[in-house]
């Protein structure tokens, strides 16, 4: 079993989808995604499982096209890279 330190949670229970990284990114690679990531339109949550390998979304009205579009990139970008795939739901309380 996964788990997720939730941060940037704005009260509620909600479905979130998780995404698998396609590499291994650093402590600190994850903290700059994280702070570019909750920045931000309509990402209501963000936040990486304690061994870095999957990250879990949340967004205001399941606007993930846009959020993930940017979410992508910034991985990329950051983690030299590192790309994300779909991997399943977590329900967030």
């Amino acid at each position: 079993m996964v788990s997720f330190i939730l941060l940037g949670r704005k009260g509620g229970t909600s479905m979130v989808r998780k995404y698998r990284l396609t590499k291994k990114i650093e402590e600190e690679m994850a903290q700059e995604i994280l702070k570019e990531v909750q920045q931000l339109e309509n990402v209501k949550s963000a936040s990486f499982s304690e061994d870095l390998s999957q990250l879990a979304i949340g967004t205001e009205d399941n606007e993930y096209g846009a959020v993930m579009n940017r979410t992508v990139n910034i991985c990329r970008r950051i983690g030299g890279g590192c790309d994300l795939s779909f991997d399943g739901f977590v329900v967030e309380e």
